[in-house]
């Protein structure tokens, strides 16, 4: 179990993540207990408490209008999908608020200046430092236009109408961004579409705002575990033996060099176990989140995808803005689950090379006490198996990625011949 550590604030320049992106969107408040308080807590965990208070009642409409639309198989899937989107929003968003000091604290230790040992090559880091904030701004610009576009497509699409039955009575509301069924007279609806438009954009904002969050700190976390275990490794096999004792003819001399060479080692690995104690409490922290984010969103993408049959054979145009909009969907969620696999996979391979460092520096000329010290290394490497695991067996990596794709397309394949069939 994690504990919580007295937090050490330090230079913010130096963190490997985004930290000008994070304070724009508000996280870096949200986990920082120096932020202002209101009636004694954190301001900005107050307005989360308010953002998902509002997810709650958009979750509540999405299950009222599934019912309402319960006839309508295109149209329960539409709120399915856009229910299951909500109910993540707001799982990651919890997760944010309840695990908020343990995640600081990780995040003070992404430091380029957190290792202790000095021979590091900060380098490496500063690469990692200037990845981390580029992956952040792609994942924030992924999501924002996404959602630009669903909000852009029912300015487009005005000779579509949403019909709702009650009483024997056919009513017709106009096409909105994500077609909330409110008690109103369908006139009534139309003629005052803009407010209606502007509440269902505002909603759609704050899932926006969630979702981008969480998924900025998961992404900076990897990248900055990724390259500091590449300096841990790189660190070790450049560990040069025989610059210790080198021209050292007297046994004092000696013997001082070899203590340093002793406590320079130890530094390495004592680097090592807190990026991997760092990795455990994250991953801790994330793992129910990442494993029923990637379930829901391969439900998602299947669902989307069928959608887009369904419109293209019952008349719409592929290219009309109600299917491109799906499209753009369907290409987020994608990418989002290919970067999340591709980066575990990463830090995984990262990993499993610190064996191969260590056995590359030169260690044949050391002493017995420094080969004892790197078989035990090896061996802590080999028994400390820190994956995030889906099954006992499976564990998140780009290979989960193209199964996940495989199954995708062997399952739309066959909705597809179904459909064909019936038309």
């Amino acid at each position: 179990m994690a504990t919580t550590t007295k937090m050490v604030y330090k230079n913010e320049d130096n963190l490997m993540i985004n930290t000008r992106l994070m304070k724009i969107t508000g996280l870096y408040q949200l986990l920082d207990s120096r932020t202002s308080k209101i009636f004694g807590q954190n301001m900005l965990k107050c307005m989360s408490l308010f953002q998902l208070s509002i997810m709650f009642i958009t979750v509540v409409i999405f299950l009222a209008n599934t019912y309402y639309f319960s006839d309508d198989i295109n149209a329960v899937m539409q709120y399915s999908i856009l229910f299951v989107c909500d109910v993540l929003s707001i799982l990651k968003l919890y997760v944010t608020i309840v695990k908020s000091d343990t995640i600081w604290n990780c995040i003070q230790m992404t430091s380029i200046d957190d290792l202790s040992y000095k021979y590091h090559n900060r380098s490496i880091l500063r690469n990692g430092q200037l990845k981390s904030k580029s992956y952040s701004i792609l994942i924030m610009f992924m999501w924002m236009n996404l959602i630009i576009l669903w909000a852009l497509a029912p300015l487009f699409v005005t000779n579509y109408f949403l019909e709702v039955e009650v009483k024997n009575k056919i009513y017709r509301y106009r096409f909105n961004i994500m077609n909330f069924v409110f008690p109103a007279t369908d006139q009534f609806y139309n003629d005052n579409f803009v407010i209606y438009y502007c509440i269902e954009f505002a909603c759609l904002i704050i899932w926006c705002h969630c979702t981008m969050n969480f998924d900025v700190l998961l992404l900076s976390t990897n990248i900055t575990f990724k390259y500091q275990l590449k300096t841990i490794a790189n660190s070790f096999s450049a560990f040069n033996i025989t610059h210790y004792i080198k021209n050292n003819f007297t046994k004092n001399i000696k013997h001082h060099k070899e203590s340093e060479l002793i406590f320079d080692f130890k530094s390495i690995i004592y680097d090592q176990q807190r990026v991997i104690e760092n990795m455990r409490n994250i991953y801790r922290i994330f793992q129910p989140v990442i494993l029923t984010q990637l379930a829901s969103e391969s439900i998602i993408i299947i669902l989307l995808s069928c959608i887009i049959m369904m419109n293209y054979f019952n008349g719409i145009s592929l290219i009309s803005a109600m299917n491109l909009r799906l499209f753009a969907a369907v290409l987020t969620f994608t990418f989002h689950i290919y970067v999340i696999c591709y980066l575990f996979d990463d830090v995984n391979q990262q990993k499993d090379s610190i064996n191969f460092a260590l056995y590359s520096n030169d260690w044949t000329q050391s002493n017995t006490q420094h080969k004892h010290l790197l078989l035990h290394a090896m061996r802590m490497n080999n028994a400390e198996n820190l994956r995030l695991h889906v099954t006992q067996n499976r564990i998140v990596n780009f290979k989960m990625f193209t199964s996940i794709m495989r199954k995708a397309y062997s399952i739309l394949s066959v909705l597809g011949k179904m459909c064909a069939k019936k038309t």
